[in-house]
């Protein structure tokens, strides 16, 4: 029994590990990846800018970011700074940076007309590719890894922020997933 424990906590470890190199790609108001609070100001146009975040090297990464039901804005197009760029964020997109980069990198603008009738709180995700589920990345080592993507938050409020960590849990409360 403690084998297995021990096991599973072994290789929840190495996953986090492999996580942490790929990183996560998130919506934010700024290329650097400071601010996930995104703004519907009114009518006109509205940039948010995909970060690849918390890396110590990429090289390209996939994923797919398609416009919330509750976000009230148009879809313009998407401006990237890499050339090798195929797809969209509104079908999936597939990015290579033609260099180990370390994070942050600003890898895609994302532009809306908005009229500024989002309702507050309203979470835009960052998710994995249609194709494969997975947010993939290439690490600095030719390696496909899997990321995770982060939620920007449409007009956010006090109650509904995106700098809010993982939920908190128990040692219980994971021993409890795996059974006897």
């Amino acid at each position: 029994m403690k084998r297995v424990v021990f096991l599973t906590v072994a290789a929840l470890f190495a996953a986090s590990m492999v996580f942490a190199q790929a990183g996560s790609i998130g919506l934010f108001a700024d290329p650097m990846g400071t601010n996930c609070n995104l703004p519907d100001p009114g009518p006109g146009l509205t940039m948010y800018y995909a970060v690849h975040v918390n890396t110590p090297g990429a090289t390209a990464c996939a994923y797919w970011a398609p416009k919330p039901t509750c976000f009230t804005a148009m879809y313009l197009s998407d401006t990237n700074p890499f050339p090798v760029t195929v797809g969209n964020s509104q079908i999936g997109v597939s990015i290579g940076y033609g260099l180990c980069k370390a994070s942050p990198i600003h890898v895609s603008t994302i532009n809306f007309f908005t009229n500024g009738a989002t309702p507050n709180c309203c979470y835009y995700p960052v998710v994995g590719m249609p194709t494969s589920g997975q947010i993939e990345v290439v690490d600095c080592a030719n390696n496909l890894i899997f990321g995770t993507g982060g939620k920007g938050i449409i007009k956010a409020l006090p109650h509904c922020q995106c700098n809010v960590p993982a939920e908190d849990t128990t040692w219980g409360q994971v021993k409890s997933l795996y059974g006897e």
